[in-house]
């Protein structure tokens, strides 16, 4: 997974499927990259994403307990309507496409 840290941001890149056949490995990256690294701030850029479920939705609340300074950027429309369904709007900062 691609990610880069610039002025404390750590930015991950999420794309293809975030499912429950691949989200444990994801989260696991994740996490060996935040353990590796010194940041404030994480961004989720979802702009190549084109699926999650109910798996990814948990990494995403995981990373917010870990960082309250979580959000989404460049998200696509499908999966907007799927994080405003469940009320993500009012648990961190969400940016559409």
């Amino acid at each position: 997974m691609k990610h880069t840290i610039e002025n404390g941001t750590l930015t991950f890149f999420l794309e293809g499927e975030l499912n429950s056949s691949n989200s444990e490995e994801a989260e696991k990256e994740i996490e060996s990259v935040m353990a590796s690294s010194t940041y404030e701030a994480i961004v989720l850029d979802l702009k190549d994403l084109k699926y999650t479920s109910s798996a990814g939705l948990r990494i995403i609340v995981r990373l917010k307990q870990q960082c309250d300074d979580t959000s989404l950027i460049n998200v696509p429309k499908d999966i907007y309507s799927i994080l405003e369904m469940v009320g993500f709007q009012n648990l961190l900062k969400i940016e559409k496409l």
